[in-house]
């Protein structure tokens, strides 16, 4: 066990201790606290005893001793109530135990003045005292034998077992509770131990059927390493695939440069070349810085307000203008002038140049490139570009959007797509891509309204 459990154990157990020394404590102070402790003084006894002595004030000690003969009658054990007369005698010939005796001798004096004990004048004028000694402590069948002993007051029971339940449960319940809370943060633990050495695969959460906050603590460790490993799968793989994309332009220029060499009267040719696969890396290298600056974040300070409408209609200009050269069109459906949102004029104009230049180079000749635009009852602007070309594979839709994915003959370096849909993400947006019916794929884009 650890130093929580024991800390979580220690501090549960003194709390029930001190809980329990407190209630005690309370109970002790607020009790009743009797003058006798062999005389009855309960409602009950003081009932029986004001009974009685109604009845000796109005009948006589006649009176009680056939009350009490008669329940003695009827149910075989005479009633609690001893009747004392003034010159010692109980009334049914009962043994008085000293230690009473000696009570009732000092009535009257400062010595004794006690609850539980009635001194009453009855209607003949003679003197009496009415108590009731509390139950026997010894089997009822010994009674008869030796009543002086059997009226003696019953010892209060020793509370060692009481103490030894009591420790024990408390050690349980403390126990029970300090492994509740602290099982789980050494499972938690455990498993950033391992993940600090890197792996990431552990889960801990499907182990624990907790619900309640430590429950969701397992699961939100659970969570970050699931993202964490993800992330790291995804530069891994990145990194693979810059790197391939890398050593192609980079083998041509090698064997440019050594075609060169070998042949001086390709020198031209073979320069040209060069230049091309240069410029190649250039653009390659670019577009990997650009989309390094999407995933560590655009810095929001340099967002400004601007119309999204113009941004997007600069755009289309162009493509309709490109498109008259390749026998396609460009169909805008498009009734807003104004839709005004803090972002990157650059960044976010570039994601629809792309998303444009895509569509035209997929669609066929003498087809049409349709750009829909319109807000929607959550006051977001929803930007729908569709193409007529073949679509995408159903399998492959998922993975448009991911570094180097290359589909089709067309296909560039494969980062295009992923820089757009980085460029929606930072300015809050979303972007999605639905393969359509009979053929065509539609790009939807949904950006938020300045607020």
């Amino acid at each position: 066990m650890g130093k929580l459990f024991w800390k979580f154990f220690f501090g549960f157990w003194l709390c029930l201790i001190l809980a329990a020394g407190a209630t005690g404590a309370v109970l002790y102070l607020l009790r009743e606290k009797p003058h006798s402790t062999d005389l009855a003084e309960g409602p009950r006894a003081q009932f029986l005893l004001e009974t009685a002595q109604e009845i000796i004030e109005g009948k006589g000690p006649k009176a009680l001793e056939r009350v009490l003969v008669k329940g003695r009658s009827r149910t075989g054990q005479t009633m609690p109530i001893f009747a004392v007369s003034q010159d010692g005698k109980e009334l049914l010939g009962r043994g008085i135990p000293d230690n009473i005796n000696e009570r009732i001798k000092n009535l009257g004096t400062e010595k004794s003045d006690e609850d539980g004990i009635i001194q009453v004048t009855a209607v003949d004028g003679s003197q009496w005292v009415l108590f009731i000694p509390k139950p026997p402590r010894v089997p009822q069948k010994r009674i008869h034998k030796d009543p002086e002993k059997a009226l003696e007051p019953p010892l209060p029971p020793f509370p060692t077992l009481g103490v030894v339940v009591a420790m024990l449960a408390s050690v349980l319940f403390a126990g029970g509770l300090a492994y509740n809370f602290s099982s789980p943060l050494r499972k938690l633990k455990r498993a950033f131990e391992q993940a600090g050495r890197g792996e990431l695969g552990i889960r801990i959460a499907p182990d624990s059927p907790r619900k309640d906050e430590m429950g969701e603590l397992l699961s939100g460790f659970d969570a970050m390493a699931e993202q964490i490993e993800r992330h790291i799968k995804q530069h891994q793989t990145l990194l693979h695939d810059v790197s391939h994309e890398l050593r192609s332009p980079l083998a041509r220029l090698n064997m440019a440069t050594g075609l060169a060499r070998q042949s001086p009267a390709n020198l031209e040719k073979s320069l040209s070349r060069i230049e091309l696969e240069a410029e190649r890396l250039d653009r390659l290298i670019g577009e990997l810085l650009n989309l390094s600056r999407l995933e560590t974040g655009i810095n929001s300070g340099s967002f400004s307000t601007h119309n999204v409408i113009d941004l997007l209609n600069a755009v289309i200009d162009d493509a309709q203008f490109e498109a008259q050269n390749c026998n396609r069109r460009v169909v805008v459906n498009c009734a807003l002038q104004k839709w005004l949102s803090r972002c990157d004029p650059e960044a976010l104009q570039g994601a629809f140049e792309n998303l444009l230049r895509n569509a035209l180079r997929y669609t066929p000749e003498g087809s049409a490139v349709t750009v829909d635009c319109y807000p929607d009852n959550q006051q977001r602007l929803q930007i729908h570009i569709r193409d007529e070309g073949p679509g995408v594979p159903a399998d492959a839709i998922d993975k448009l959007f991911t570094p180097f994915f290359k589909i089709g003959p067309l296909a560039g370096n494969g980062l295009g797509l992923a820089i757009v849909k980085k460029t929606v993400e930072v300015h809050k947006g979303t972007l999605q891509a639905t393969n359509l019916q009979p053929h065509g794929l539609k790009i939807s884009l949904s950006l938020p309204k300045l607020s």
